[in-house]
C-alpha cells in the first residue's frame, strides 16, 4: 500500500480504536451508575445467616428456628447456593468483597448480552457486525431497566445464569445454520446447559424462567426440522438426530433441576406461591396505563417491533425467522410475566436486549443501503460522542463523591429500618417474641438473637397461611387485625409510624407504649413474663444508649 493509502486510513484507524474506548468507557461509567448502588437488601442478613449456617457450620436449615409463629415448620430454602456466596464474601472481604461481586456479577451478564447481540446480528445478516458505540448505547438503557434489580440478594444469580443461558442458546442456535457435511453443528454450547440449570436450581428459583427459555428454543428446532425454514435453505433445516439432540439436551435440563434439598418438590412449591405475594410491592402489577416503569414498557414497545420487523423479513432473510421463532414466545410470556410482577421486568430487559439490539443496527444498515442521506456525517458522530463522553463523566463524578461521602460500606436509610429501635431493645434487655414488619424481620433476626419474629421476607417459603393472613390484616389495620395479639403469644409490637394499625395499638389496654422515633414505634405486652423487663424500664434511662450507624450488618 503506498504511504498516501496508508496515510488515509490512519485517522478512520484512530478514529474507530477511538470509538471503543468511549464504548467501554460509557458502559462502564455507566455500570457504576445504574449497578453502583450499596443499598442493603432487605433480607441480606438472613442470607448471610443462613449461608454461614451452611458454609461454617455445616448445618443446612430445613426446619424454622427464628419465629414464634412456624417454629420447627419445614423450610424451603431454595437459594442455599447464594447464600453460601453472599456469606463467604462478607465473611473474606466484608461490604467490600460484596461490592465488588455485584459488579462482577452485572459485568458478566452485561458481556453475555453482548455476545448475544452480537451472535443474532450475525445470524440475521451474516459477516455483519454490530458498531461498538450503538452497542454500548443498547447496553446502557438495558442498564436503565435492569438497575432496580441489581440488589444484593440471590435473584443476581438468575440475571446472570439468564443471560449466560441465552448467549449459549443464540450460538447452539448458530451452529445450526451451517451447512450440512460441514463442521459439527452441535456443540458444547448444549452440553453445559443441564450444568448450568444444576447450579441455578440450587441458586435461586427463577430457574424456572431457564427452564422455559431452553424449552422454546428446543420446540423450535423440532418445528424447523418438521418444517424447514423455506425452501431455499433446506441444507439447514436440523436432522432428526440434531432435533433429538435438543429435544434430550431440555429434558436433561428439567431432570437435574430436582437435584436439589427439596427434590421434585421445589417445582410444585414455585408454581403454587408465585401469585401469593400480592400485598409485596415488587410483586404488584406494572400499571400499563401510567408513567411508571416507562422504561421496561419502552423495552417492550421496541421488542414487539424488532420481533414484527424479523417475522416481515423472513423470507428476504432467513436468519430473521429462526431468531424470531423461539423468541417469540420466550418474549411474550416474559411480558405477560413482567406485567403481573413488577420484579419480573428485570428479566424481560435481559432477554430482549440482545434482539432489540440486534434488530436496531439491521435496521439502520437497511436503511443505509435504501437512502444513504441517512447515515450520520463525521461530525453528527463526533457530536454524539461528546455527548456519551460528558455523560460518562457526570456518571463517574456522581459515584466518586458517593464513594467519598460513604465509602464502600453497604447503607440502608434510618427511616426505614429500625436501626435505633432494635438498639432500645438491646439497651432495655427486652426479649421475647416480637412482632415486626415482614421487610424488618431479617434485620431483627439478626439484631435480637434472643428473641423470635412473627413473620420476616421467608414468607411462604416457612410460614403457613393463616400467620401472613393474620400479619396483613394486622398492618393495615383490617378486620381481624387483632389476631396477632390474640391468637399468637405476642410479646413485643415494633410497628412503622406510617402503619394505619399503630392508634388502635395505643387504644390496647394490654400494650405498654415504650419507645419511638421517625421510624418505629414500639409496644411491650403487660403479662407477667414481660412484667420484669417493664420495671427494670422505670428505672433506667430509656434513652440512654448508642444510636449505631445504618451500615450492614
Amino acid at each position: 500500500m503506498s504511504s498516501i493509502g496508508r496515510s488515509s486510513m490512519r485517522p478512520e484507524r484512530r478514529l474507530e480504536r477511538g470509538g471503543k474506548a468511549l464504548a467501554l468507557f460509557f458502559v462502564l461509567a455507566s455500570l457504576l451508575h445504574f449497578f453502583g448502588g450499596r443499598v442493603a437488601d432487605p433480607d441480606l442478613w438472613q442470607h448471610v445467616r443462613y449461608g454461614r449456617l451452611i458454609c461454617t457450620d455445616g448445618v443446612f436449615p430445613s426446619a424454622d428456628d427464628a419465629s414464634y409463629t412456624a417454629a420447627g415448620a419445614p423450610l424451603v430454602n431454595h437459594e442455599w447456593l447464594s447464600q453460601c456466596v453472599l456469606a463467604r464474601a462478607w465473611d473474606a472481604g466484608g461490604a467490600p468483597l460484596l461490592y465488588a461481586l455485584k459488579l462482577l456479577v452485572g459485568a458478566l451478564a452485561l458481556a453475555a448480552l453482548r455476545d448475544t447481540a452480537g451472535t443474532i446480528e450475525t445470524e440475521i445478516l451474516p459477516g455483519a457486525r454490530i458498531p461498538p458505540l450503538v452497542m454500548a448505547i443498547g447496553l446502557v438503557l438495558t442498564m436503565a431497566v435492569m438497575s432496580p434489580g441489581m440488589m444484593f440478594r440471590p435473584q443476581l444469580a438468575t440475571i446472570l445464569l439468564l443471560a449466560v443461558q441465552g448467549a449459549l442458546l443464540a450460538r447452539a442456535d448458530l451452529r445450526l445454520r451451517r451447512p450440512a457435511g460441514g463442521p459439527p453443528r452441535v456443540g458444547w454450547e448444549l452440553a453445559v446447559q443441564p450444568l448450568l440449570l444444576l447450579a441455578w436450581a440450587n441458586a435461586h428459583g427463577g430457574f424456572l424462567v431457564g427452564l422455559f427459555q431452553v424449552a422454546c428454543w428446543a420446540g423450535a428446532v423440532l418445528l424447523r426440522c418438521i418444517a424447514p425454514v423455506s425452501p431455499r435453505t433446506s441444507d439447514e433445516r436440523p436432522t432428526r438426530a440434531e432435533a433429538a439432540i435438543a429435544a434430550g439436551c431440555a429434558a436433561a435440563c428439567a431432570a437435574v433441576t430436582v437435584v436439589n434439598p427439596d427434590g421434585a418438590g421445589l417445582h410444585a412449591f414455585l408454581l403454587r406461591t408465585l401469585g401469593l405475594h400480592g400485598e409485596i410491592s415488587e410483586w404488584e402489577p406494572v400499571e400499563i396505563l401510567s408513567s411508571h416503569f416507562l422504561r421496561f414498557k419502552l423495552l417492550v414497545l421496541a421488542a414487539t417491533v424488532s420481533l414484527a420487523l424479523l417475522w416481515r423479513a423472513r423470507d428476504r432473510a432467513p436468519g430473521a425467522r429462526m431468531v424470531a421463532d423461539w423468541r417469540t414466545p420466550l418474549l411474550l410470556v416474559a411480558a405477560l410475566a413482567a406485567f403481573r410482577h413488577q420484579r419480573h421486568t428485570v428479566l424481560f430487559a435481559v432477554l430482549a436486549c440482545p434482539l432489540v439490539i440486534a434488530t436496531a443496527e439491521w435496521v439502520r444498515l437497511r436503511l443505509g443501503r435504501i437512502a444513504p442521506a441517512t447515515l450520520p456525517t463525521r461530525g453528527v458522530v463526533l457530536a454524539v460522542a461528546a455527548g456519551l463522553a460528558a455523560i460518562s463523566s457526570l456518571q463517574v463524578a456522581g459515584w466518586v463523591r458517593t464513594l467519598a461521602r460513604d465509602g464502600l460500606a453497604i447503607r440502608y436509610d434510618r427511616g426505614e429500618f429500625p436501626v435505633d429501635a432494635m438498639a432500645f431493645l438491646r439497651h432495655a434487655g427486652i426479649s421475647g417474641n416480637v412482632a415486626v414488619p415482614f421487610e424488618w424481620g431479617s434485620f431483627a433476626i439478626w439484631h435480637l438473637p434472643g428473641s423470635k419474629v412473627f413473620i420476616d421476607g421467608r414468607f411462604e417459603t416457612v410460614y403457613p397461611d393463616d400467620v401472613i393472613r393474620d400479619y396483613f390484616a394486622f398492618r393495615n389495620g383490617e378486620h381481624g387485625w387483632e389476631r396477632l395479639l390474640d391468637a399468637w403469644p405476642t410479646d413485643v409490637v415494633v410497628a412503622r409510624r406510617s402503619t394505619g394499625v399503630q392508634v388502635r395499638l395505643f387504644e390496647r389496654p394490654d400494650l405498654e407504649y415504650v419507645y419511638s422515633d421517625p421510624a418505629a414505634l414500639v409496644f411491650v405486652r403487660r403479662s407477667p413474663k414481660m412484667a420484669p423487663f417493664l420495671e427494670r424500664l422505670r428505672q433506667v434511662d430509656r434513652m440512654a444508649f448508642d444510636r449505631p450507624e445504618a451500615t450492614f450488618p
